[in-house]
Order: structure tokens, then C-alpha cells, then sequence
């Protein structure tokens, strides 16, 4: 009797301790899908999809402290395939489903809910050209910022890239291969940096006057930007629009600065990160129209040159009488120049930096017999984005 009253304790204690558990456990998670190409004729007025079966697809989880892949298969004859997974790594775990076809990795969206099926869980993949076709600017956006301490202005430029044929643009492995998209920048610019966007920083390639884009680009949209310094004897600045844009925005921090050309107007002011800009607008710019970006103090010519300098050469003998009066007293002031971030509604850092690490895991598990050397470059690669990644999501947590 004893024996039997001490087990049925024990099988109600399992039981009891199985229930806790349970209830502990994250609830399953599902995501089932296809992966899908374009086909090679029309079905009315939207292009046809055929599906792509045995075609290698695999699970993502992208945390703070866990990353890499939960699972992967290979589609069905229908291209079909299905992932049950438990969340783990934390709540700010992210979670995607990839493919890759021609040597090139696609996504889906973050996989949010219970269950991820239809269009949320389709991933498009797409053949693949190196011939260079001229591409959309969707939009374009020109951020000219204050003068700063070194007389010079941060400007940030904004585009939005759309790819509106059915393959995914690449270069070739040359050299000497052309870009897939380059665009024109001062030759007065330094400190040209890659921007948040849709394209890894290393994509980005500067040369005098250009910045040229060495990254696949798929169908569909793409947001970039770049970031430079100008010093003021740059301005007043022409910027030829060499490819145009459906929708052209330029935004100016001083108040007295203006920009003419390609029928751009005023509009209502905005502000940026609790600054005001001037803000112009205009549509449906032609390629090869410009834009003049004027500043305060910038263009300097005739009388007013004239008078400029007489003005600064007093100024200058002031300044000269007051630093010897009180040389001894004076100390440098740090300053620090302005820095904008422009805002991507579209591209959430942590998701771009979770694709990028998926991109890069793909490429590498493509390598049959990857050398040492890029298997030490793939390492440090991945640790970079992984500390990003885990600085993105503290710093989100941290906003909420």
C-alpha cells in the first residue's frame, strides 16, 4: 500500500511538474509557403508564377545570444514547404525563411505570428543578368545640413531603387566588371559612408566624383543612402540628376538657404530628429536636369567679394588685438559636427542586419571547400553584424 501511495505521489507530481513546463514552453510556431519564379509568359495583366521545386530552404533565428539556422529541406515537386519551430533566444529573436536560386539568397518577412502561411510565407526568386539596365529612382531625398565648426555640411543622400524587370541584376566576377548602379557625388566630398538601407556597407564602392553599387539587385524596391561632408567653397552646389526621379525631396537646415531648378517648389517645413528643415518637392524629374542648392555665405562674387574681404580683413586685425590681450586665458572648445540619420521607415535595422547575416551564411554554405582564409573572413564577418545586431536590439529594448 505504501509502495502504491508513493508512486501514484510521483506520477502526480511528473504530471503536475509536465503541466509547468508546458506552460512555460513558448507556444509552437508554424510557417509554410512555396517558393515561386516568374514565368516566362503572361497571365493577363500580372506576370505568372511557376513554382520551383527541390530547392534547398532554410530556417533563421537571429537573437542577442543565439544565431545561425534552426532547419532547412528541400521544397516538393509543388515547391512547397513547412517549418515548426519553438521560439527561443528571447523575445527579440528574429525569425525568416530563405532560398537560394542562381547563387543568390531571398527572404521572407520576419515570421511574426503563430502561423505564417499564403503570401506571407512565399519567397520569389528570380533568374539572374549581368547586362546593365537603367533602373527607377522612386525617390530621391538630398539632406543638406548647418555649417559646422570646420565650415563644412553634412549632406546625406536618400534613394529609392526599383528594379521593375523580372530578374535580379548582379556583376560579374571581373574586375573590371561595371557596377550594377553608380551615381554621381561632388568631387569636393569626403567621408563618404554607406547609410542605413536595404545594402550592406562593403556593396558600396567611392571613387572621385561616384559612388558605384556592387550588390545583387532583385526585383522590386531598394532603399540606400550615403552620407558625405562638403566644405562651403562648394556651394553654391549643382547636382545633375543624371537618372531623374518619380519623386525628388530636398531638405535644407538653414533657414536662409533655397534650392532653383527642375520646377522644385517650396513646401511646408519638417523636422528631422528635432531639427526644422526647409523642404522642397517636386515630381516626375526628367534624367539629366539639375538642381542648384544655394547657402548661406556661399558663392561669393564681384562687389560682394569685394566688400566680403575688406569686411573679413577688419575683423581679422580685431581678432588679432583681442588674442594677444588675452592669449594666455584662452582654452580650445571641443565641437562636435552635426551628424543626420535620416529615418527608413521600411528597413528596420535589426531585420537588415538579420537578412545580411542569413546572406552571408547562404553564401558561405555554397562553398563546397571554402579556403581558410574566407572561412576566417565569413567568422569575423559574422561576429561584426552579430554585435551590431546586438546593439540594435538592446538599444530597441531600450527604447520601448
Amino acid at each position: 500500500m505504501t509502495v502504491l501511495l508513493h508512486t501514484a505521489r510521483a506520477l502526480i507530481a511528473s504530471a503536475l511538474f509536465a503541466s509547468v513546463m508546458s506552460a512555460q514552453a513558448p507556444e509552437a510556431r508554424r510557417v509554410e509557403g512555396r517558393v515561386v519564379r516568374p514565368a516566362p509568359f503572361l497571365a493577363g495583366d500580372s506576370l505568372a508564377t511557376v513554382t520551383v521545386p527541390d530547392i534547398w530552404v532554410t530556417l533563421h533565428r537571429v537573437a542577442p545570444n543565439l544565431a545561425g539556422p534552426l532547419d532547412s529541406m528541400r521544397t516538393d515537386a509543388e515547391g512547397r514547404y513547412r517549418f515548426t519551430y519553438r521560439p527561443s533566444g528571447g523575445p527579440d529573436a528574429v525569425y525568416f525563411v530563405s532560398a537560394v536560386y542562381g547563387g543568390i539568397a531571398y527572404f521572407t518577412n520576419p515570421l511574426r505570428s503563430l502561423v505564417t502561411q499564403g503570401a506571407e510565407a512565399e519567397i520569389a526568386v528570380f533568374d539572374t543578368t549581368s547586362v546593365a539596365f537603367p533602373l527607377t529612382v522612386r525617390g530621391r531625398h538630398l539632406i543638406v545640413g548647418a555649417v559646422d565648426s570646420l565650415d563644412e555640411r553634412t549632406v546625406v543622400e536618400i534613394f529609392e531603387l526599383s528594379n521593375d524587370s523580372t530578374r535580379t541584376i548582379i556583376t560579374r566576377d571581373d574586375p573590371s566588371a561595371p557596377p550594377t548602379w553608380s551615381f554621381a557625388v561632388p568631387a569636393s566630398a569626403r567621408e563618404v559612408k554607406a547609410g542605413q538601407g536595404d545594402l550592406p556597407a562593403d556593396a558600396f564602392v567611392q571613387n572621385t566624383g561616384r559612388v558605384s553599387l556592387f550588390a545583387a539587385l532583385p526585383p522590386g524596391l531598394k532603399q540606400l543612402s550615403v552620407s558625405y561632408k562638403l566644405p562651403s567653397t562648394s556651394f553654391p552646389l549643382t547636382v545633375n540628376l543624371e537618372a531623374g526621379a518619380v519623386v525628388l525631396e530636398v531638405l535644407l537646415e538653414e533657414v536662409d538657404a533655397n534650392v532653383t531648378g527642375a520646377k522644385i517648389v517650396p513646401v511646408e517645413p519638417v523636422g528631422l530628429e528635432g531639427r526644422q528643415f526647409r523642404r522642397f518637392l517636386v515630381q516626375d524629374v526628367r534624367p539629366g536636369e539639375q538642381i542648384t542648392v544655394e547657402v548661406p555665405g556661399g558663392g561669393l562674387t564681384g562687389r560682394r567679394l569685394y566688400v566680403t574681404v575688406l569686411l573679413a580683413a577688419s575683423v581679422l586685425l580685431m581678432l588679432l588685438a583681442l588674442l594677444r590681450a588675452g592669449a594666455r586665458r584662452q582654452r580650445p572648445v571641443g565641437t562636435t559636427a552635426p551628424q543626420l540619420r535620416p529615418y527608413v521607415p521600411d528597413v528596420p535595422t535589426p531585420e537588415r542586419l538579420a537578412r545580411e547575416i542569413a546572406d552571408l551564411d547562404a553564401a558561405f554554405a555554397a562553398q563546397a571547400t571554402p579556403s581558410d582564409a574566407v572561412r576566417v573572413a565569413y567568422e569575423r564577418r559574422r561576429a561584426e553584424l552579430a554585435d551590431a545586431l546586438r546593439d540594435e536590439l538592446a538599444a530597441g529594448a531600450t527604447r520601448k
